[in-house]
């Protein structure tokens, strides 16, 4: 899971406080995690064909992006519907790896490319639902910096063009639709909810992009 928790002093009545760490950075965390992957899988794809390329690099992202929890272990229904979400990545980005950009880049460069948008993206929108259904025990996200981080993980996603922005589009809607069922359930953005929000828009960023690609 996203890293979105850390012990920080707060200068709020002055005493210190677990806060979460979203506002306008998120986004840059979730690119740098996606310029990460995206290198391992150019360095991969040198030596081994790209499906074994693509597995070494959502592996190295997942060590990046979950934490080893203490707590209980996960039920059935979570670990199945993380699978069904690695499964469905998986899948996008093998069929991603031969998509063109409307630039010249080197041989590969593009997945690494679309990965970097992806995360992004999908680092902006649990602060969305955060700001939506915000756990009492943590301080309110900001307008500004709600506006901020959605600037910030969508902007990168003009640079592939159509497909890029209606990769938005779905993860948005797919955003919209956690929001919809948490408050539909009067449920608040546990860490498990921010947990599914960036690994289902993420995967519905590349399926829009996917989808829209054959097209363009």
């Amino acid at each position: 899971m996203p890293s979105w928790q850390r012990r920080v002093a707060s200068n709020v009545n002055g005493h210190d406080g677990t806060v979460r760490v979203t506002g306008p950075f998120a986004p840059l965390i979730g690119a740098l995690i996606g310029t990460l992957g995206g290198a391992l899988y150019w360095v991969a794809v040198q030596i081994w064909p790209s499906s074994v390329a693509v597995i070494l690099s959502m592996a190295a992202t997942a060590l990046l992006t979950t934490e080893i929890r203490s707590a209980l272990p996960a039920t059935r229904i979570d670990i199945l519907s993380r699978a069904l979400g690695l499964l469905i990545k998986y899948n996008a980005l093998m069929a991603l790896s031969a998509a063109k950009l409307p630039f010249a880049v080197p041989p590969n460069v593009p997945l690494a490319l679309i990965m970097i948008c992806g995360y992004a993206a999908s680092f902006a929108l649990p602060v969305a639902v955060m700001a939506a259904r915000p756990e009492k025990s943590v301080p309110k996200v900001s307008a500004g910096s709600l506006g901020l981080a959605l600037l910030i993980g969508f902007a990168p996603a003009a640079l592939l063009g159509i497909p890029g922005l209606i990769g938005v589009a779905v993860a948005i809607i797919a955003g919209l639709g956690i929001i919809a069922f948490l408050k539909f359930k009067r449920a608040d953005a546990s860490r498990d909810a921010l947990d599914m929000t960036q690994l289902l828009t993420e995967a519905c960023f590349y399926l829009g992009a996917l989808a829209t690609w054959r097209y363009v």
